[in-house]
């Protein structure tokens, strides 16, 4: 495959990306991203940018993850075309040549979902590393695989016959790799893993029965074609170590560049605190990634109020003793209104809805699905848990990450 865009994972109303990075970042000055999208006009488009409705959009100019999720796409059964350059000051229309900016690997458009194909996928696979198994390589580790069983019905129960694995390094150049063609169980464990950025995994039924489909066309959706079931949301990624020496007290506040007037909403949209005193003195901050069209998140969200609640006065109760928490809302809601009136409802801090610092966010945390809250240390900004939901709200186990 040629270098450029690809395709991490998408559903049918969403299409995540990844690219090789461009230029030569660093730490200190990280190259910033231009991304533009736009719909696929026919089977024979191929991508270029002529004017009309071969116009691209722009979706941000500043993005400096190599990583990027597009929300709300309808229609456009052709699909969608990506293109990447570094960043200029433009932030509608190009103004340079469209020569310079970095499109598909695969040359074709990415597809969404149809609601029929989303709604027989399975869950996301969970990933973790398990510590008490011993890895053949030096310097590798061993990944822990799991999912929730194929929930079959009818005609399918006889016509499963197992699941198939892939499995992608967190990277702009990585494309997914098939682990196991037909597994028959539901964990896996994968050994020899050593790429530092960490890696990611998704699976699929097989049924007895499949015909038409191609792994080749997985270059541009998350389905194989014909009648084989798409793929799964990708898991969290499960490996990926930090640099030596780069933990710092500002590796948190990194994660909100360019927010409007550096800060975030506070009292249900009724105030606003400065970046800066927001996680002063704070050991624990959540990130509350939710929508209130989300049945789910509309009954967890009470759960996390009163946890925050009682955190909150059990530190000022005793300071010494306790940890201090601090939940940050990350709104994946579809408009303006929905944030506002889902925000009023919440005793904590949010990011401003039409911040690109929110969109960022949630493509950092992989929140391919809602609800999801990840736990991180205040003071150096590394992630304790990618995703506490489903697990028990209580401070003394959270405390435990905090030395």
């Amino acid at each position: 495959m040629n270098e450029g865009i690809i395709l991490v994972d998408a559903d049918d109303a969403s299409i995540t990306v990844t690219w090789p990075p461009i230029g030569k970042p660093s730490s200190s000055n990280p190259t910033k991203y231009s991304l533009q999208y736009r719909p696929s006009t026919s089977s024979t488009d191929n991508g270029i940018d002529s004017g009309g409705s071969l116009l691209y959009n722009s979706l941000s100019t500043d993005l400096t993850a190599t990583t990027a999720r597009k929300r709300n796409l309808t229609g456009a059964g052709h699909g969608f075309w990506f293109r990447v350059s570094a960043a200029t000051k433009s932030k509608t229309r190009v103004d340079k040549s469209s020569m310079e900016y970095v499109g598909h690997a695969c040359r074709r458009g990415f597809k969404v979902l149809t609601m029929m194909e989303q709604s027989k996928r399975m869950q996301a696979p969970t990933a973790r590393i398990d510590a008490s198994a011993v890895s053949p390589t030096p310097n590798s580790y061993v990944a822990h695989v799991s999912w929730t069983p194929y929930e079959t019905g009818g005609d399918e129960d006889a016509l499963f016959l197992g699941y198939k694995l892939q499995m992608r390094e967190n990277d702009g150049k990585a494309s997914w790799s098939t682990v196991a063609k037909c597994l028959s169980g539901t964990e896996v464990r994968k050994k020899n893993l050593t790429f530092k950025y960490g890696y990611m995994f998704r699976v699929r039924p097989v049924l007895r029965g499949e015909s038409g489909g191609s792994e080749s066309n997985l270059d541009m959706s998350v389905c194989e074609g014909g009648n084989v079931i798409s793929f799964s949301n990708a898991s969290d990624v499960v490996g990926a170590r930090r640099d030596k020496g780069s933990s710092s007290n500002n590796d948190l506040l990194k994660l909100f560049p360019k927010l409007p007037n550096n800060t975030l909403l506070a009292k249900g949209g009724m105030g606003k605190v400065s970046l800066s005193n927001a996680f002063a003195n704070v050991d624990l901050v959540l990130l509350y990634a939710s929508a209130h069209w989300c049945p789910p998140c509309r009954k967890y969200t009470p759960q996390l109020v009163k946890f925050y609640n009682d955190a909150k006065r059990a530190y000022k109760a005793n300071p010494k003793w306790t940890k201090s928490v601090e939940i940050v809302f990350v709104s994946a809601d579809h408009d303006i209104n929905g944030f506002k009136n889902y925000y009023a409802s919440m005793p904590w801090l949010a990011v401003p809805f039409d911040s690109d610092t929110r969109e960022r966010l949630m493509s950092w945390m992989k929140a391919s699905g809602v609800p999801k809250l990840m736990c991180l240390d205040g003071r150096t900004g590394k992630i304790l848990e990618s995703n506490s939901v489903g697990r028990a709200l209580d401070l003394t186990r959270f405390s435990k990450y905090i030395k």
